[in-house]
């Protein structure tokens, strides 16, 4: 999967989107003009607008009348679905709360919960986007959904019944397919389909809203002369419902069409992340076996059902409303050998919260295209030696053509963090002392002091004494553990109320000033931690062409360069293997700027105006820094700092590297 293309998919798909519901908008505005005007003619005694002998054309055509329904209803399913969309601005966690989700604290003992916790971990870190927000659905069907504008904001919801039914490689080839979701850009458009869909049903309220006034004025009315107008608005007020339901029937194909080919799509994915076509396929043959299926009985679920992994409704139309191929269909993609059999080859659920022992599997699938990787440190030193230049074509390889997440790594590297810090990280009390830790910088004294007082001003007792725990190990932590550290700690860190958030990032800002020093991949960082903890406006204005950021660019590329150059002509080659990659017109604004002109306000504001680039924009930067720290025979630490920290801090996918 290529993160970048991926995204250019599913914008493209949300313009085709928006094509067929102007269509269905449009027929919504005829039909109700077409209602009301033989509404008023037909009940009207003195032949409204025109006499019963007029030309037809003539008397069934209103210009007035016409633009007076258009622009009503435009404006209530604007506003309608504008309200809607609103409402979910805040991300994966507000959709999973509208369906009843309860959500899943980091820290949770419970076996299952934790199992889950442990899945979504293993496949956040192997992704290299951070952790989303986990909930519980209270429903006994097996079925789980991720949502959200971006990995930003995801949450995943599973159902009560995935886990009490599925094993631990089922519940992972479920939570891969919805990461493959994350990953591919289909959150945005699940959300934008939930609120365009709203906006029609609206219709259908206000529809019954007119249709009972209409009736108890009608009764009261029964021998008024004026009971005809009555008439008119029970007539209305029916064709509102029925008009509202044939745009919800219209918008419903619209959201089966979105939604089935991305399932196949998504299933794939699952079974390259994971390796293991039994896990999904077996929860897919779980859900044909159990009566209750993947059905989700919750209110919202119509409104919802096309972000599920499995069908969430009862299939109807012979299926002509179906958001999810069938299931056998699925599960014959998977493993062309299936019968029909649900029942067939079923495992009881194992209840273990950490992996067991895999049997070794076959080599896995040709690797999909994914650029970035993890930061492998956050602050200073970390008492271990610096390790050595790596070979560019090693390097290359492992960043541009990555391996699909492997969760194996994820569970991997998890292992390599000690049980005490992923316990901190965990802990809302805790967790601020713990990411301090990760920022002080041990192999400077003076530095170390500095840092110490704020922590002292700033950290309670308790998170004070946590700070003082966390040091030795958060010294010793290998570097490739330090990025996922701290993607774990994140949901602990947005359960903390606004007063320490700030006092916190204030915090975060002391220790990176502590050495006078100015770092790209520390004040990354420090946007990596600030984004998620006070989410930026989402801006609708992409930027689609490299010349009007060439002045971020050449930052950037001007950092890497003399980053990994021993002298100013090593510095000249790489800046200039970096531009290359870029058109004509964005090479010409380009230049190489001194070392001392990167200031820290210049960099945050670089990497904010590039995080609004388009995707290909931002492929297209990694590609350049990756080329500029390839100009000679090897990539230097400092090098691989910067491009990490840059793919973290623009929002792109950072798995990890071996």
């Amino acid at each position: 999967m290529d993160f970048f293309q991926a995204q250019d998919h599913a914008r493209k798909k949300s313009g085709r989107l928006v094509f067929f519901y102007l269509a269905a908008v449009v027929a919504i505005i005829l039909s109700i003009y077409a209602v009301l005007i033989l509404a008023l003619t037909e009940t009207s005694a003195d032949g409204y607008p025109y006499p019963p002998d007029a030309p037809f054309l003539v008397r069934y055509w209103d210009p007035q009348l016409f633009l007076g329904t258009a622009g009503i209803t435009i404006a209530v399913i604007a506003l309608g679905s504008l309200f809607k969309i609103i409402s979910l601005r805040g991300g994966g966690g507000v959709v999973a709360r509208s369906v009843g989700g309860i959500l899943v604290t980091p820290g949770t003992t419970d076996p299952q919960k934790r199992r889950l916790v442990n899945v979504v971990e293993e496949m956040a870190i192997a992704s290299g986007v951070r952790v989303p927000e986990i909930y519980i659905l209270p429903e006994e069907g097996i079925n789980a959904f991720a949502a959200g504008y971006s990995p930003d904001d995801a949450a995943v919801a599973v159902t009560q019944g995935a886990l009490d039914t599925l094993t631990r490689d089922e519940l992972q080839g479920v939570v891969a397919h919805e990461f493959s979701h994350i990953l591919n850009g289909d959150m945005r458009l699940n959300i934008r389909l939930i609120g365009l869909l709203f906006g029609i049903l609206l219709l259908t309220l206000i529809g019954r809203v007119v249709l009972r006034a209409a009736a108890s004025s009608g009764s009261r009315r029964s021998g008024d002369k004026k009971g005809g107008g009555a008439a008119a608005f029970l007539v209305l007020g029916l064709a509102l419902i029925i008009i509202g339901y044939l745009g919800v029937f219209f918008g419903r194909l619209i959201q089966a069409a979105v939604s089935r080919q991305r399932e196949f799509l998504a299933d794939a994915s699952a079974v390259q992340f994971t390796r293991n076509p039994d896990g999904i396929a077996g929860a897919l043959r779980k859900i044909g076996a159990r009566a209750t299926g993947s059905r989700i009985a919750n209110a919202h679920a119509t409104e919802t059902s096309h972000m599920f992994f499995a069908s969430a409704l009862r299939s109807s139309f012979g299926g002509l409303f179906a958001t999810h191929p069938p299931l056998a269909e699925r599960i014959k993609a998977i493993d062309p050998s299936f019968d029909g059999n649900f029942s067939a080859k079923l495992k009881p659920r194992a209840d273990a919260g950490e992996p067991p022992a895999r049997k070794p599997r076959p080599s896995p699938p040709p690797p999909l295209p994914v650029i970035g990787a993890a930061i492998p440190g956050v602050g200073g030193a970390t008492g271990a030696a610096t390790p050595p230049p790596i070979p560019s074509a090693e390097f290359l390889a492992a960043l541009a053509v990555a391996s699909a997440p492997d969760p194996s790594l994820g569970a991997e590297t998890l292992k390599t963090i000690p049980p005490a810090l992923r316990e901190t990280a965990h802990d809302p009390e805790r967790v601020r002392a713990l990411i301090l830790a990760l920022l002080r910088d041990p192999a400077d004294a003076a530095v170390a002091a500095k840092q110490q007082t704020v922590a002292d001003g700033v950290l309670a007792t308790t998170e004070r004494e946590a700070y003082a725990a966390a040091l030795p190990p958060a010294a010793a932590l290998p570097a490739r553990a330090r990025l996922p550290l701290l993607d774990l700690a994140l949901p602990a860190l947005r359960t903390l109320p606004p007063a320490q958030i700030e006092s916190f990032l204030q915090a975060v800002d002391a220790f990176i000033a502590a050495d006078g020093k100015t770092s790209l991949a520390e004040f990354a960082l420090r946007r990596v931690i600030q984004r998620n903890l006070r989410p930026p406006e989402r801006n609708p204005r992409l930027v689609t062409a490299a010349a009007p950021l060439a002045a971020e660019i050449g930052l950037l590329l001007s950092a890497l360069a003399h980053a990994g150059a021993a002298v100013p002509e090593s510095a000249v080659r790489a800046f200039a293997a970096g531009a290359e990659k870029f058109d004509e017109v964005t090479r010409a604004k380009l230049a190489l700027l001194p070392v001392g002109n990167a200031d820290p306000d210049a960099l945050i504001r670089a990497l904010d105006h590039l995080d609004h680039a388009s995707p290909a924009i931002k492929k297209t930067l990694l590609s350049a820094l990756i080329a500029a720290a390839s100009s000679d025979a090897s990539i230097a630490p400092a090098e691989i700092e910067i491009i990490r920290a840059t793919a973290a801090a623009l929002n792109c996918p950072a798995p990890p590297v071996q």
